[in-house]
């Protein structure tokens, strides 16, 4: 998705990423639109397995079944928001539905919430519960509140919430592939 939107505005001659949403990379003002729209729409499906193997990543991990559920179904909307993004163009009025990609908000807080107690994993537990307090704060800023925003910075504001998700995740699952790591390490000699 980050390579996606990097490469379709380099393709984009004369965008402006603070004043414009990242939307419009796949617009009709867009050189290359094709670009954006079909990347996102890779991205999105990599993204709806990404939410079931997250899922499941938390499970093995000892985390609440139905909670791990959530948390992965949440990353998994936001796959499914890239989807959208590529396929209901901008301005499409059905271009909208792309905001159920904003469900990244809540996969750190069901990711605490899974592993809350659970040995192993008490600073991913306590790192995701923060993070997602920070990312309702970015999501806060970018939708207005306290008019922080102005009309020239809504794209930073839009990468800095999706980036943040991601980076968040990406910490989450190398997290819980160290975890299953170590777990295995101490396994092997009494299998032996």
């Amino acid at each position: 998705m980050v390579a996606d939107v990097w490469l379709a505005q380099r393709l984009f001659p004369g965008f402006d990423p603070g004043a414009q949403f990242i939307s419009e990379l796949g617009g009709p003002a867009a050189p290359t639109p094709e670009i954006f729209n079909l990347g996102m729409m890779l991205a999105g499906v990599a993204g709806l397995f990404a939410g079931a193997g997250f899922a499941h990543a938390l499970e093995k991990a000892g985390g609440r079944r139905q909670v791990s559920a959530f948390a992965g179904l949440w990353v998994a909307m936001t796959g499914l928001g890239a989807f959208f993004a590529g396929v209901f163009h901008w301005p499409d009025p059905m271009h909208r539905a792309c905001g159920v990609g904003l469900a990244i908000q809540f996969a750190p807080l069901f990711t605490a919430w899974a592993l809350w107690g659970k040995p192993g994993y008490r600073r991913l537990a306590h790192f995701s519960l923060g993070w997602f307090f920070g990312l309702l704060l970015v999501l806060a800023l970018l939708t207005g509140v306290w008019n922080v925003r102005t009309g020239n910075d809504v794209g930073f504001w839009q990468r800095g919430h999706a980036f943040l998700g991601l980076l968040w995740l990406g910490i989450a699952a190398w997290s819980l592939e160290r975890g299953w790591r170590a777990r295995s390490v101490e396994l092997e000699p009494a299998a032996a």
